[in-house]
């Protein structure tokens, strides 16, 4: 069945969706336009409309479609080491849906239930990963912010390219050593 004949059934969100990634798989920036995602799915570009009042509307989307995943790539992480290398690949793995993702602020975040649901869920698992059992809320709230907010200025600096690093699994490695989550390598000589 082609894309276009699978639109009648109701599936063009959906369709839509998979070819944002897919754009913004091509082109981190996330600059394409409304039309020119239409042009791509062969739709009119004011089908997309009855989807997604604007593009902020598809973005959004996009951005809990990410955090959906990213919270079943951590969830079987099962300690902090591994919770914070499945977020370093995640990212790494996929630059232009984490763009979409971190580029949502607070209040766009809060505006759209399914994102505050996804990012949610991406919470939950940090706290059961990161936090110390039974610590108050205000010290398990900063446990995983120290790791979260480490982990995402790292891959900002990896992505611009201001470190040298040879591959993303030794980046994973060296973000880890960095968060006192490993003990660090000993050089070869």
């Amino acid at each position: 069945m082609t894309r276009r004949a699978a639109y009648h059934h109701g599936d063009l969100s959906a369709a839509a969706l998979d070819a944002a990634l897919e754009l913004v798989a091509e082109d981190p920036s996330a600059s394409f336009s409304l039309r020119s995602l239409a042009e791509r799915l062969g739709v009119a570009h004011r089908a997309l409309y009855n989807h997604y009042s604007d593009r902020g509307a598809l973005l959004a989307a996009l951005a809990a479609r990410g955090f959906a995943q990213l919270a079943e790539c951590l969830a079987p992480a099962p300690d902090p080491a591994g919770f914070l290398a499945a977020y370093v690949r995640f990212a790494l793995g996929q630059p232009g849906l984490y763009a979409v993702m971190t580029g949502r602020n607070h209040d766009q975040i809060n505006a759209v239930p399914a994102l505050r649901a996804a990012v949610d869920r991406v919470i939950a698992v940090a706290l059961d990963a990161l936090a110390t059992p039974g610590a108050d809320d205000d010290t398990r709230r900063r446990q995983v912010m120290r790791v979260w907010m480490l982990a995402h200025g790292a891959i900002g600096l990896q992505r611009a390219g201001m470190l040298r690093m040879r591959s993303d699994e030794e980046f994973a490695a060296e973000v880890l050593q960095i968060a006192g989550l490993v003990p660090p390598q000993e050089t070869k000589r």
